[in-house]
C-alpha cells in the first residue's frame, strides 16, 4: 500500500484527489489555518498521479509520495490525528533503527491505550517518515506521548539513531474512511 499527504492552508472544500483511492483522512491543524489530505493507494504509479494533482480552490503547500512500511489498528476511532515528521533525506542505518523503534517499542506501548485507532508509518524516497496515528480524544494523543516517552531502548537500539521527530501536529479529523490493515483486530 502507498499514501500521499497533500499539506494545504485554508480551509479545504470538497476535494478529488483521483479514483482508485483505498481510504483517506482530511484533517485540520489545532490552533492554525493547515491541515493535510493523507489518502491511500494500492500502488506506488497511482500515489505518484495523486502527488501531481492539486485541485483548484485550496492553497497547496506541499505533497509527498510515501509508501506503507507499518499499518496498526486497534480501533476505528478517527476524531483527532498525530502527523509526526522525520524529515530526510536519513541514512539506511537511521531509517532502519526507527522502523524497528516503530514496531517493536512504540506500536506495542500504545497499542492497548483506551481510545487509540490506526496508525500508519510512511516512508518516501529518501527515507524521511511520516506517522499518522488517529485517536478518539486529545487527551488519547496526550497518553500516547506519555507512553511512548516512558519506554525504555530495546537492546541493541542506538540513541544516536533515534533523534526524534523533527515536527509534531496535531489534528481534528473532518474526514476520515481509513484501510484497515490485514489481521486488523
Amino acid at each position: 500500500m502507498y499514501a500521499t499527504i497533500h499539506q494545504f492552508r485554508s480551509p479545504l472544500g470538497a476535494c478529488d484527489l483521483g479514483d482508485g483511492a483505498l481510504g483517506a483522512a482530511t484533517l485540520t491543524q489545532l490552533g492554525g489555518p493547515a491541515g493535510a489530505v493523507v489518502t491511500f493507494w494500492p500502488d506506488a504509479a497511482s500515489a505518484d498521479a495523486a502527488a501531481a494533482r492539486r485541485p483548484a480552490g485550496t492553497t497547496w503547500l506541499d505533497t509527498g509520495s510515501y509508501r506503507v512500511t507499518d499499518a496498526h489498528w486497534a480501533s476505528d476511532a478517527a476524531t483527532y490525528a498525530q502527523l509526526t515528521w522525520f524529515d530526510g533525506p536519513r541514512g539506511a542505518e537511521q531509517s532502519a533503527a526507527e522502523l524497528r523503534a516503530g514496531r517493536e517499542r512504540i506500536w506495542p506501548a500504545v497499542r492497548d491505550v483506551e481510545g487509540v485507532g490506526a496508525s500508519y508509518t510512511l516512508i518516501a524516497e529518501d527515507r524521511s517518515l511520516a506517522v499518522v496515528g488517529f485517536g478518539a480524544s486529545t487527551a488519547t494523543i496526550e497518553a500516547v506521548q506519555e507512553a511512548i516517552m516512558a519506554t525504555e531502548l530495546l537492546a541493541g537500539e542506538d540513541p544516536a539513531l533515534l533523534p526524534g521527530p523533527d515536527r509534531v501536529d496535531l489534528h481534528r479529523v473532518l474526514h476520515a474512511a481509513l484501510p484497515a490493515p490485514a489481521g486488523a483486530r
